[in-house]
């Protein structure tokens, strides 16, 4: 009986392993929407643009850790002689397009508000 419930233990655990080990990856929060550029300080566009660098920085590490844990589940199949589960590959590369597309659209937005902001102001 103790067998039975500490093999089915195991075996949950090795399926529910994958999608653990990816929650290792934290994917970055993005920041609040950058502000208006025609009414914006200096002081709070300096502080949006500040938000938004960061946030494509934490994304570049979120996706580069996703990639190396493909690879090294990857890898650790190959050691064991096993199966690679192509899921895992595919989570993660859902994942890596989800925050490629929020990086974009920060990039996108803030690129947006500078120019605003540039134009609205006399030199």
């Amino acid at each position: 009986m103790h067998f039975r419930f500490g093999m089915t233990l195991v075996l949950l655990a090795g399926t529910a392993w994958p999608a653990m080990a990816q929650s290792i990856c934290e994917a970055p929060v993005v920041p609040a929407a950058a502000p208006d550029g025609r009414t914006a300080t200096q002081i709070k566009m300096n502080e949006a643009i500040s938000r938004a660098k960061s946030f494509i920085t934490k994304s570049d590490l979120y996706q580069t850790c996703l990639l190396d844990y493909v690879k090294a589940q990857k890898d650790l199949a190959a050691q064991n002689k096993t199966s690679f589960d192509v899921s895992i590959e595919a989570d993660a590369m859902n994942k890596i397009n989800e925050n490629q597309a929020e990086k974009a659209k920060v990039g996108g937005d803030i690129n947006a508000a500078i120019a605003t902001f540039k134009t609205s102001r006399p030199n």
